[in-house]
């Protein structure tokens, strides 16, 4: 496990601005793909606001579901 270590950027005193709803909304689809590096993980962690990935991952999962369900009904017709 000494290759998942993530480095820390340096420490400037300036917090990084937080990611807009939108940016959130591509780190899930990117995380749900999996192509998003460990840095990058590490970074959205420290920006991204909990209530906006659970609001992202929730809109994601319904888009996902409605498409499959849509998808099975015409396949299936």
């Amino acid at each position: 496990m000494a290759n998942d270590t993530v480095k820390e950027p340096p420490a400037t005193g300036i917090d990084p601005a937080p990611l807009s709803f939108k940016e959130t909304l591509s780190i899930v689809v990117a995380g749900h793909i999996g192509v998003r590096k460990a840095e990058q993980r590490a970074e959205d962690f420290r920006r991204a606001s909990g209530v906006r990935i659970f609001l992202a991952a929730a809109l994601y999962f319904s888009i996902v579901v409605i498409g499959l369900i849509i998808f099975v009904r015409h396949v299936s017709s």
